[in-house]
């Protein structure tokens, strides 16, 4: 940072495109989880896979993270080599390597923990048949996924989701240490209906702990997780402390993408969640800058950020902010909206009198695919003037 420190977005001190973080967005979004966390008895394991970033991650930490959650081996052991103590490996582990690995580290660290998913009775075996290559001093705590039909891993329905967790506890290498699941996959178009899928899957969680508790009372917490950001209010409402009554359970949030949020995909869950609920309040932190390249047609302006850029599963991004060429003043961004994005390319279409050399200001859509693409993100303040770097480590 020595010497890069005062550089200026808005004065042009950065090339586009450019994604940049800005840091009171940021700051709030990190606050305003710690205090929902607080109030209502939560404790958080951001999936920091949507940043990937150290720097990030900290903050997280800082702002009361009780562990950290990671999709892959490769992921866990970056997080683990930079010194993280609690793991959540939100998925089945299966490869040989990677259980020899997490084996290994449990062993030769009895202060760190890490937790990963089962969903069949061939996901605790192939976990029993590594670990038992070797002398282990701890068992391995496991997670019993609970899936949504048609959707990806987790046990499909409770029956069978229950059978997964009566071999877990029939183990000599496992600890039963919970279940949970992601109800961010729930199927359906945005409506009242999806919010009450959503509720039943949730509903299905708790009588999935509901009955391994009673019939095998945990000796110590027993962890129940949910919660991407689409559904926060939601999760937190059925997984509160009514449901909860006094039992030793940790609720494990594991929301990732609220940490930026976005300008579309994850803002339009929020104005659907608050036909029901009152909502946390979070704001969009990315913005991707670009500069028009060229204006060969009448409503047609080419910009330079494409698909290698930003992400466009959720939907292309939204414009923003102008900046006049030539000049340094914020403005609102003219008319229009992107319709198609090439490699490096990005067709932004309206009527209006963008010039060639102009730069627009973008909010994405979901965080995830965007910070994959950026090795470097200029953290800026309210002024757009550089005062942090976030690294990842994709």
């Amino acid at each position: 940072m020595r010497g890069l420190r005062g550089l200026d977005v808005l004065a042009g001190d950065f090339l586009t495109p450019l994604l940049v973080l800005r840091k009171p967005e940021l700051d709030h979004n990190l606050a305003a989880m710690q205090r929902f966390c607080e109030q209502h008895g939560l404790s958080l394991a951001p999936h920091v896979k949507t940043t990937m970033s150290p720097e990030i991650a900290q903050a997280q930490i800082e702002h009361g993270a009780w562990a950290l959650t990671l999709a892959t081996p490769t992921q866990l052991a970056a997080f683990r080599r930079l010194g993280a103590d609690r793991l959540l490996l939100a998925n089945e582990l299966c490869d040989p390597v990677a259980i020899e690995w997490l084996g290994g580290e449990l062993d030769d660290d009895p202060t760190f923990t890490c937790y990963c998913y089962v969903d069949s009775i061939d996901s605790v075996e192939v976990l029993e048949k590594e670990l038992a290559r070797g002398v282990r001093a701890r068992r391995l705590p496991v997670i019993v996924e609970l899936g949504v039909p048609g959707g990806r891993t987790g046990a499909r329905g409770v029956p069978a989701a229950w059978r997964v967790a009566e071999r877990v506890l029939a183990s000599s290498w496992l600890e039963l240490a919970g279940v949970g699941g992601f109800e961010g996959v729930v199927p359906g178009a945005l409506g009242a209906h999806l919010l009450d899928d959503v509720r039943a899957w949730l509903r299905g969680l708790t009588e999935l702990a509901d009955r391994v508790l009673a019939e095998h009372p945990a000796s110590g917490e027993f962890v129940v997780t949910a919660g991407g950001t689409q559904y926060i209010e939601l999760v937190a409402a059925e997984l509160g402390p009514g449901w909860r009554n006094g039992r030793p359970i940790r609720v494990v949030l594991r929301s990732g993408c609220y940490v930026t949020h976005d300008s579309l995909g994850y803002e339009q869950y929020r104005k659907l969640l608050a036909t029901e609920y009152p909502l946390m309040p979070l704001r969009s932190s990315l913005e991707l800058w670009s500069r028009v390249l060229s204006r060969p047609e009448a409503d047609l302006a080419i910009v330079d950020f494409g698909k290698r850029d930003t992400g466009m599963d959720s939907g292309f991004p939204v414009p923003l902010h102008r900046i006049r060429r030539g000049t340094t003043g914020l403005a609102k961004a003219p008319p229009g909206e992107v319709v198609a994005m090439n490699d490096q390319h990005a067709y932004f279409r309206g009527a209006n009198d963008l010039e060639v050399g102009d730069r627009i200001g973008f909010g994405i859509s979901h965080p995830c695919t965007t910070w994959d693409k950026w090795r470097v993100v200029p953290i800026v303040d309210d002024q757009y003037v550089l005062t942090g770097l976030a690294q990842t480590l994709f």
